[in-house]
Formats: C-alpha cells, sequence, structure tokens
C-alpha cells in the first residue's frame, strides 16, 4: 500500500529499513524523526515494483489557526532528488491523504545543489520554489551548509583541507588534558544538555527543551544512529555537541559549550572527534549544518569557514500549494 499504517508493525519495519538503507536519504525522512517532532501528525507513503520500496516519502503535518495544515517533508523525499517524475508520483499517491487532511501545501527540501535546469523542471511541473528568489533567512532550513568532502579521503588529508588557522587550533586541542567521550544514553544527553542550556542563556538565544532531546535517545535507542560528544578536562565538562551518522554522512546538528578553559580549545576538539568518527565509518560527507550569511557577518560562517571553504547551496523549497489563499498568509507571515 502507498500509505503506510503506523499501526502495521511489519510494514512499517520494511518502510523504516528501506529510508535507512536508501542511496538518498536522510535523518529527518526516518520515521523516528516523527517521533522526536511529537506534536506533528506523520504520514509515510511509498512506491513500489515488484513487491519492493523504490521510493518514499515521510511527511509532518500540523495545523494552523484556521485547521488547514502544512505537510512537510524535510530533506526529502527519498528517491534521486533530480528525478522529477518520480517525485511527482509520490506526490500523487500522497495527494488523496493530504487533500482528507485538509493540506494547503506540501513542502519538500531536498538536499539537491541548485541548478538552473533542475530549478526551471520543477517549475514546469506545476511547483513552487523557494531559493534566490527569497531571502536566507525566508527559509525553513537553511538553504545553505557548510559540507566536507570525506570521499576517498584519510584523516590526515581531511586536516589538510581546513583554513591554516583552524589547522593550528585543531591539532592544538589533541592534549592528554583534554578527553572527548562519545555515545547515545540518558547520561551522555545529560551532560550534553547541560552545556547547550548553558550556552543558550550566555547567549540569550531560545533553546530546545529537554524532553526533545530525551526522545532523541528513544527514538533510536539500540542502533549507532545518534551520536552524543562531551569533550572535558580533568575537573569539568567544556563542550557538547549532538549528531546523526545516517545515510552517506555525519551531520553535526546542536552544540554547546561554556566559557571555562578556554586554552584547552574544546570546540575543536570535538569536532575533530566527530569528524573522525564519520571518516572512521566510511562517509561520504560531514555536514556542519547551515548558515544564513556567506561572510563575516554570520558568526557560525565565520567558524565553520575554517573546515569549509565553500557552502553547498541547495535546490531549497519545493512547494506544491493546494490552497493559494492560505500558502500566501503562510509564506507571508
Amino acid at each position: 500500500m502507498p500509505i503506510i499504517n503506523e499501526q502495521d508493525h511489519d510494514a512499517m519495519t520494511r518502510y523504516t529499513e528501506f529510508v535507512r538503507r536508501a542511496p538518498f536519504t536522510s535523518i529527518t525522512q526516518d520515521p523516528g524523526w516523527g517521533e522526536i517532532k511529537n506534536n506533528w501528525e506523520p504520514l509515510h507513503v511509498t512506491l513500489e515494483k515488484d513487491g519492493k520500496i523504490t521510493a518514499a516519502m515521510s511527511i509532518l503535518m500540523i495545523a494552523n489557526e484556521d485547521g488547514e495544515k502544512l505537510a512537510y517533508c524535510s530533506k526529502g523525499p527519498v528517491c534521486d532528488p533530480t528525478d522529477v517524475a518520480t517525485i511527482d508520483a509520490l506526490v500523487a499517491e500522497a495527494e488523496p491523504a493530504l487533500r482528507e487532511n485538509k493540506v494547503y501545501v506540501l513542502r519538500m527540501d531536498p538536499e539537491v545543489v541548485y541548478d538552473d535546469a533542475l530549478n526551471d523542471t520543477f517549475k514546469q511541473h506545476g511547483y513552487q520554489v523557494r531559493n534566490r528568489n527569497v531571502g536566507m533567512h525566508d527559509t525553513i532550513q537553511p538553504r545553505f551548509n557548510m559540507v566536507m568532502d570525506l570521499k576517498d579521503k584519510s584523516i590526515d588529508d581531511v586536516l589538510m583541507t581546513f583554513r591554516p588557522n583552524t589547522r593550528h587550533d585543531v591539532r592544538h586541542s589533541i592534549k592528554p588534558e583534554l578527553t572527548v567521550d562519545s555515545g547515545s544514553s540518558m547520561a551522555e544527553m545529560d551532560r550534553f544538555y547541560a552545556l547547550y542550556e548553558a550556552m543558550s542563556h550566555r547567549q540569550g538565544i531560545t533553546y530546545r527543551p529537554r524532553d526533545y532531546f530525551d526522545r532523541m535517545v528513544t527514538a533510536f535507542e539500540g542502533t549507532d544512529i545518534l551520536r552524543i560528544f562531551v569533550a572535558h578536562s580533568e575537573t569539568q565538562d567544556l563542550a557538547g555537541s549532538l549528531a546523526f551518522k545516517y545515510g552517506d554522512k555525519l551531520w553535526y546538528m546542536y552544540g554547546g559549550s561554556i566559557n571555562e578553559e578556554p586554552k584547552l580549545l574544546a570546540p575543536y576538539r570535538i569536532q575533530w572527534a566527530m569528524i573522525n568518527e564519520a571518516v572512521d565509518a566510511h562517509k561520504d560527507r560531514y555536514d556542519l549544518g547551515g548558515v544564513f550569511a556567506l561572510d563575516k557577518s554570520d558568526g557560525l560562517w565565520l567558524f565553520k569557514h575554517g573546515y569549509v571553504r565553500e557552502a553547498t547551496e541547495y535546490i531549497g523549497e519545493i512547494d506544491k500549494v493546494y490552497d493559494e489563499q492560505a500558502y500566501q498568509k503562510f509564506v507571508n507571515r
């Protein structure tokens, strides 16, 4: 069946196995992501041939104040993102359920590099695209990510791609008095969250509640998908990070640190630990996450630019609109 019944254990297991092994996939397309984002309603869609799943789409839906719903296929669908015909077929399979749920737009933002011809093809197929025609803060996910190429590289090869100042700091962070622990348990999450919360208070920025992160531990328990790293001195935890090892990459998603013992360079040591894990797992990419400017005005870019010299520009948001009025209210809010 193209729409998977979440109560059917065997069907969900089959679906999850496909998404985790597919060549074009993302952690945000895993059914476990829906368990983390538990205030959204999940919908899982497939295409099949000869009894085998060939493409998939994990959608999360949330209602606006009028009861109409945004349907979001984050970093998906799970198929070749340049194969617009297959994406059309997945959307067609989902449409009866989307209309039943009063969805005003289905939004997709596949991780595919921006290309004029592909952009035009999506528009020719009836989608509204949001990329170079909107601001860098106007999409749900950053459209520019700092993605490190690891394919066929040794860890020494990777180190030599860093900018000189970053390479210097990474080397000087590798010292006996600074240790990195890693795992995926609640105990490691306790340590990470304390650092994440402290940094958020220090910088005066909003942050996710603890139960959001606890659901990550529960959703991926028994797998090697969630990776939590904590760098510490002999006396205290100094920096923490949270990453997902999924598909062909390790994706650094959240971080936190305190300002104590700055000479130990804990933030650099923890990045080095994640990069080493990605290389050891033979991943093709290490994703440091998104940026919202391509210059020193963005502190994230300034730090990440030391590791990755050029940002990867994605195609952006691909919208299938079902209610134009509700959609315009959404994009112009």
